[in-house]
């Protein structure tokens, strides 16, 4: 009957250590997806920034794009929407 137990315990030991290494596996992969999706976010904001301080005549609505804070609030969104678009095709 010991050596079932030690079995058992060891059996339990092994399971509760896969189980373990599989969560960390998950958390890691969910941290490395977010820091991806970051780092194209961050992309995508500096690639629309050019175009955003370019923009002379746009309107969002009926308010005209003239302000810094107009520009970058675009480039802001344009990087939103690229990822969001990025999400559907990963």
């Amino acid at each position: 009957m010991g050596d079932e137990l030690k079995k058992a315990r060891l059996n339990g030991y092994s399971q509760g250590y896969v189980a373990g290494k599989r969560r960390k596996t998950k958390e890691i992969t969910y941290d490395t997806k977010m820091a991806k999706e970051r780092a194209f976010w961050q992309r995508a904001f500096i690639a629309a920034l050019p175009a955003a301080f370019e923009a002379v005549g746009w309107t969002r609505g009926e308010t005209k794009i003239t302000s810094l804070e107009d520009r970058m609030r675009l480039a802001r969104d344009a990087a939103d929407e690229a990822l969001k678009l990025a999400r559907t095709h990963l």
